[in-house]
């Protein structure tokens, strides 16, 4: 079921309140059972199938993370351990399984001329998302950060329909509280409100500028990919418009989820923060897919680096090689895994590789920098770049952008190159030049000046905390126009709300005709 379609919006949604809402002032448990229940109904709308799947990683999970606390506490660390370790495994061998197999198989067939295929090997939906939110459960159980949990509230938390198949990644310590908490099912007026007008932003950017977008961008990345060689203009295009809609489009399905879980008064990490307007590449992915990239420092990288720096003191290593060893290669590493999650296909592999080169040269600029003050005897924080330092690495750090996500939106490497070959102008010839719907391209535009002059979704709602772990990025990458757009439920800003709910729900009536848009992160 889509966030955006009329089942969800017309009914699905409102009748899920009203049943929380009365539950809630009359048992919280038989809230706690209708949140289960609701969120099994949403993600089995399409096919039960794997329902079964579903369930049955909760409640293994669940067991193992129980004995893992209670191993812990008794003091039996070693095997609390090796139950975090096969728990985590058997969660990766279930991913590795569902989405990676027939990659893996195609490839020996190709090297090997064998002609190994499972048939009707079908990706659960949400898999890679909530295979990552059980591994982190076991881990921090492991880690003494989990103690006690009830089965009723980890399965509310672990289901809840808005996280459930796209994210964000939320840790248990985040939404489990909220949804154990005496308060669950108060202030209805005030969240509903407030998750009314996250989600409606959310919508909008779904429905109206990335849905539009898709008609400028999709014709360009299918004419490359039936062989059509791309002009300078046409791969700029291309790159350009789909950038946009894949901005728009998960950054609205977060706002959607967001929002949807704030109208339970539920508050969920945030996941996007402005990401296009970073200026490093280390920057953009602090605020690009915010959740995914802490769950892979906090439990990718990390230990690796740990474990590396120990290599380091061990062979005794210093200065560059030592930091060559403990930080660039698990950087490299982790941003290798990152892009493979996305996606088994020699495209994702590629983006992944990009990633992981931008960021471990980023982090071998910075120490760099830190080596350089240091010599000339320069003590403190770096002075504040200049207004032409800031721009000259924003413009490189999407230059970067753009090259890795031709490579993400391309159906094949071979693709990728060719709209390389034209965004750089090295095609001899070009026999695209661009027959994609003109008037779209008031969307790419209108897109891009959004992401760079309006304030983010939750910067315009900042005065009502619309995160969890709002406290931390409050201050961060605030636009000017910041200052003078927020909202307040006064009759301008209820006015405003309403624009954008008519022009979604009118956007979504009119594409009832064709098929409805799927969010691009759906097939992850």
């Amino acid at each position: 079921m889509l966030f955006s379609s009329p089942t969800f919006l017309c009914g699905f949604l409102p009748l899920s309140l009203i049943g929380f809402y009365l539950l809630a002032s009359l048992n919280k448990a038989a809230a706690k059972v209708f949140l289960i229940a609701i969120s099994l109904l949403f993600y089995g709308w399409a096919s039960t199938q794997f329902l079964p799947l579903l369930i049955g990683s909760v409640v293994v999970n669940y067991l193992i993370g129980r004995q893992i606390q209670s191993d812990a506490q008794r003091g039996a660390e070693r095997r609390a351990g090796a139950l975090r370790t096969i728990g985590v495994a058997g969660n990766l061998a279930l991913l590795i399984y569902f989405k990676y197999t027939n990659f893996f198989l195609d490839n020996l067939n190709e090297v090997a001329k064998t002609h190994f295929h499972i048939a009707g090997l079908l990706l659960p939906l949400g898999v890679s998302f909530f295979t990552f939110q059980r591994i982190a459960y076991l881990v921090d159980c492991a880690r003494g950060e989990i103690r006690d949990n009830r089965f009723l509230d980890f399965t509310a938390s672990s289901l809840l329909f808005p996280q459930l198949i796209s994210g964000p990644i939320v840790f248990h310590n985040e939404l489990a509280p909220q949804i154990e908490s005496s308060q669950l099912g108060s202030r209805a007026g005030q969240n509903l409100t407030v998750g009314l007008v996250i989600f409606a932003i959310g919508l909008f950017k779904k429905v109206v500028i990335a849905d539009n977008v898709s008609y400028v961008c999709d014709p360009v990345f299918d004419a490359a990919a039936h062989g059509a060689t791309l002009s300078f203009a046409a791969a700029w295009i291309g790159v350009l418009s789909y950038t946009v809609q894949l901005y728009f489009d998960f950054s609205g399905y977060s706002d959607m989820a967001i929002g949807a879980a704030r109208m339970f008064g539920l508050r969920l990490p945030l996941n996007f923060h402005s990401p296009l307007r970073a200026t490093s590449i280390i920057e953009y992915w602090r605020r690009w897919h915010m959740t995914l990239n802490r769950f892979m420092v906090r439990y990718f990288f990390q230990p690796i680096s740990v474990q590396l720096t120990r290599v380091s003191m061990t062979a005794r290593l210093s200065g560059e090689r030592a930091f060559l060893l403990s930080v660039v290669l698990p950087v490299f590493l982790t941003f290798l895994v990152l892009g493979i999650w996305h996606g088994a296909g020699w495209t994702y592999v590629l983006f992944g590789v990009l990633h992981a080169s931008y960021v471990s040269v980023n982090e071998v600029w910075r120490d760099a920098r830190r080596r350089w003050r240091k010599a000339a005897g320069r003590k403190g924080k770096p002075p504040a770049p200049s207004i032409p330092e800031r721009l000259v690495a924003h413009v490189l750090t999407l230059l970067c952008v753009f090259v890795a996500n031709a490579m993400f939106r391309a159906d094949t490497v071979g693709v990728a190159f060719s709209f390389y070959r034209g965004m750089f102008g090295l095609a001899s010839h070009a026999d695209f030049a661009g027959f994609y719907r003109s008037e779209a391209l008031l969307f790419v535009v209108a897109g891009w000046f959004i992401i760079f002059i309006f304030p983010n979704t939750q910067q315009i709602v900042a005065a009502y905390r619309p995160s969890v772990n709002w406290k931390q990025w409050r201050d961060v990458a605030l636009p000017a126009s910041a200052r003078f757009i927020h909202w307040r439920p006064n009759a301008f800003g209820l006015a405003c709300i309403g624009v954008l709910l008519a022009g979604a729900v009118t956007a979504t009536i009119i594409e009832m005709s064709r098929e409805p848009a799927q969010f691009i992160y759906f097939q992850f």
